[in-house]
């Protein structure tokens, strides 16, 4: 008799792995897996709340309880209910956020400094409670004759925008603000109503949105989410990949994305009680493919040498062209990117960090699936990007996932005991980016794993697991899952290759500024990951430099707080655009023996 066919699904958004039986039901699985799904019937298909999308793979027919609730609206087209689907082969799925019961921890704070307010929209009181020329005016005449006294001479007043203005001036006493951006009216609001802007840091797999008080300076609300795309691919290469491989696959990226920062800014706005409405300007700062994709470029040469990016300028354009509702003609502006994969999110972040600003010589990077590395050193600033993958992200990693509730994050071995921490204290239902790092300098420095991240076949702590050494974490009996939380060799080398690529990186800028590690000042590290991370078990593998702990800095999300000076300031816009010509930056694929920098850094210590 056959046994079962054992297949591979991946859950997003947290890049849950499963390896199940075919035919296994979608709703018990995720379940068993640790996923807190929405399922208020018990899974019967009538509360319709375990909405999940089937990116890949062959899954069941749709059922006639599915097919009833597609025909009322109540589920679309591209839905199914997870209770009522099994799956039948390899895929990917993707739950819904209303879907989940537990969110990904996201980080939105970074390091914040004071700048002089001069945002790119201005606002303008109009009081036609007394007559301008002691004459009565019509409220059409009384807007044209305010804006050309205030020197608004060429600004149209279209009908739409008057039909607004005129409701405003009768239901508030005959005043109200305009808001305007050079020439160009926006939107008008109660005069008690102040400009609202909306600042995002873009990521591969994480969107963090701040809205903000143009007037003020202040961030009154933030919030983030995973990016929808992580659907399609979870990394950069993979969506440029979709983006190739199907006809309507930009579009289709483009609307993933744009639906998440509306979704965001209908929130965002909500907590102060008005819509999205009221965003009257906007910058988003994402990598080159982010950007490319938000803005509807081609990303076809990012994915193939010499990774040349559609456009390195400034952006700036009708949030609407895009499908952002904001307000009616509010723009977005989006910062420069240095090449093909390095953005204006790295941009962002050395104008947060004030990198640039100093006599030191500083290393600034923002760890992702991309890694953006800058180093100044003696007025040069090199930078460089580095292919460090999803694996920080608990991709290829057998019990790896996100950060969401119940991901091991930090992980120390005391002798035969694992003493573990999970986000929110959660039972353990696998490991996120961290606690996998902990996890590999633990077993470095326990010598349960050698320099090459082999596993030491005399040490009774290792078990063996399908012909292969692992390392237990968890027992099935004591995790979320019921399954045991382990590390084999292959997920040991999963982390060398992702902490090789960003080592290698540090390492040929500084060989080409001839500059030594021992001469780093100020080593900073930005991102999500970045903030999370611990730096002694860093350099314990050798991912950073053997350095004094007191020269690292961990700056928190600094790309988001770079977002917002460029929403506050156009003159931090200026200052973001003429650093362009001030980088060099280093191809590492062009640099002759790379491999061999590659390699000297696989190792752990």
């Amino acid at each position: 008799m056959n046994s079962p066919q054992q297949i591979e699904i991946i859950i997003e958004p947290s890049g849950r792995r499963l390896n199940l039986t075919a035919g296994a039901n979608l709703l018990h699985a995720a379940r068993e897996a640790g996923l807190s799904v929405n399922a208020v019937c018990g899974g019967n298909g009538t509360c319709g709340s375990c909405k999940v999308k089937l990116i890949s793979g062959e899954f069941s027919d749709i059922t006639p309880k599915e097919n009833i609730m597609q025909q009322k609206g109540s589920l679309s087209k591209d839905e199914r209910l997870a209770c009522m689907t099994s799956t039948l082969s390899d895929g990917k799925i993707h739950f819904e956020p209303e879907s989940l019961a537990s969110a990904q921890r996201l980080q939105l704070e970074g390091e914040l400094n004071l700048i002089t307010l001069n945002p790119a929209v201005k606002r303008l009181d109009i009081d036609l409670s007394t007559e301008l020329s002691g004459q009565k005016l019509s409220a059409a005449e009384g807007v044209r004759e305010t804006l050309k006294v205030s020197g608004y001479l060429h600004t149209d007043l279209p009908e739409t925008m008057l039909l607004k203005i005129n409701d405003l001036l009768t239901q508030h006493n005959q005043k109200a603000a305009l808001v305007l951006n050079g020439h160009q009216i926006v939107t008008a609001l109660p005069l008690e109503q102040h400009m609202l802007g909306l600042a995002v840091d873009l990521g591969t797999t994480k969107l963090a949105a701040f809205l903000v008080d143009l007037e003020t300076g202040q961030t009154l609300a933030a919030g983030g989410a995973v990016n929808p795309q992580v659907a399609y691919g979870e990394d950069v290469i993979s969506r440029i990949q979709f983006t190739d491989e199907h006809a309507d696959g930009a579009a289709t990226l483009q609307c993933a994305v744009v639906e998440g920062l509306n979704l965001l800014a209908t929130e965002l706005t909500a907590r102060v009680g008005l819509t999205s409405a009221a965003i009257v300007d906007g910058v988003i700062a994402g990598n080159t493919a982010m950007h490319h994709l938000l803005a509807g470029l081609p990303v076809h040469n990012l994915g193939t040498a010499p990774y040349h990016p559609s456009q390195v300028d400034a952006m700036t354009f009708a949030a609407s062209e895009i499908g952002l509702k904001w307000a009616e003609n509010a723009t977005v502006y989006l910062p420069p990117n240095i090449a093909g994969f390095v953005g204006g999110d790295h941009i962002a972040m050395l104008l947060a960090t004030r990198a640039r600003h100093t006599l030191k010589t500083v290393v600034a990077l923002d760890i992702g699936t991309n890694t953006e590395i800058s180093l100044l050193h003696k007025g040069r600033h090199l930078a460089c990007s580095s292919a460090s993958g999803p694996a920080f992200e608990g991709a290829h990693i057998r019990s790896g996932l996100r950060a969401v509730p119940g991901a091991i994050e930090r992980v120390f071995i005391d002798g035969s005991e694992v003493k573990l921490q999970t986000i929110e204290d959660q039972p353990a239902v696998g490991i996120c980016g961290s606690g996998i790092l902990d996890a590999v300098a633990e077993l470095r420095r326990n010598a349960l794993i050698d320099h090459r991240g082999a596993f030491n076949k005399e040490d009774s702590r290792l078990s063996m697991h399908d012909g292969q050494l692992e390392f237990i974490l968890v027992n099935a009996e004591n995790s979320a899952t019921h399954k045991a939380i382990s590390l084999n060799r292959q997920d040991v080398q999963e982390i060398q290759l992702a902490k090789a690529a960003i080592r290698s990186g540090i390492e040929v800028l500084l060989r080409e500024a001839d500059c030594g590690a021992e001469d780093i000042d100020l080593f900073l590290v930005a991102g999500a990951f970045g903030t999370y991370l611990d730096l002694a078990n860093c350099q314990r593998i050798g991912m950073f430099p053997e350095l004094a702990l007191k020269r690292f800095r961990q700056v928190g999300n600094a790309a988001g707080s770079g977002a917002r000076e460029l929403l506050l300031s156009i003159d931090k816009r200026s200052e973001a655009e003429s650093m362009l010509e001030k980088i060099e930056y280093i191809e590492l694929t062009t640099v002759k023996d790379y491999v061999e920098f590659y390699m000297d850094a696989i190792g752990l210590g």
